[in-house]
């Protein structure tokens, strides 16, 4: 069906999709008439426990079976929106899939750095720089390598926040939504 378009959120390890990132990016596209898909990782990446190799392996195997029954052919346009652990989940399953879709990479991590090509289509990758899980000079130089856009956000960590300071994060959350 022609006009059909699709939104699929992929959260952070700690990091779910009704955080404000995520939230918001979502609820920007189902705005503008996305369909939505939240993938969900189950218990693989619960706060304190690192995530092994074999817990990558499985979390790839459910979120193949997330998408098994999704006709992708039937839409004309499927973003993905990524943050942290999210990014190499999305990266893969575009490759995996074969299909074509427009990423928002949100503070990928250095695994996520295969994925961030010329070969892709990026909206955009955003990142804090002091994140601890990617070099910010290490991004920098690789999206412009690959000329792929880049916004960041200076002084911040990770989660692409300020701890403490509510106006200065909201301020943030303004600047990044407007990049989605």
């Amino acid at each position: 069906m022609v006009g059909k378009k699709l939104v699929v959120v992929f959260p952070g390890g700690n990091y779910s999709v009704e955080m404000p990132l995520l939230y918001y990016a979502n609820f920007k596209y189902v705005v503008q008439g996305y369909e939505e898909l939240a993938i969900s990782y189950g218990d693989y990446s619960k706060k304190g426990r690192d995530v092994t190799e074999a817990d990558k392996k499985k979390m790839r195997e459910d979120v193949l079976q997330q998408v098994k029954d999704i006709d992708f052919t039937q839409y004309e346009d499927i973003v993905f929106v990524s943050k942290s652990m999210g990014t190499t989940v999305a990266g893969w399953l575009e490759l995996t899939l074969g299909m074509k879709v427009r990423h928002i990479f949100l503070t990928p991590i250095e695994g996520t750095l295969q994925y961030i090509t010329p070969h892709q289509s990026i909206i955009i990758v955003i990142a804090g720089t002091c994140d601890k899980f990617l070099d910010a000079y290490k991004l920098k130089q690789h999206c412009a390598e690959a000329g792929i856009p880049l916004h960041q956000i200076e002084g911040v960590g990770h989660r692409l926040e300020v701890f403490g300071d509510m106006e200065i994060n909201i301020d943030i959350l303004k600047e990044i939504v407007s990049l989605y």
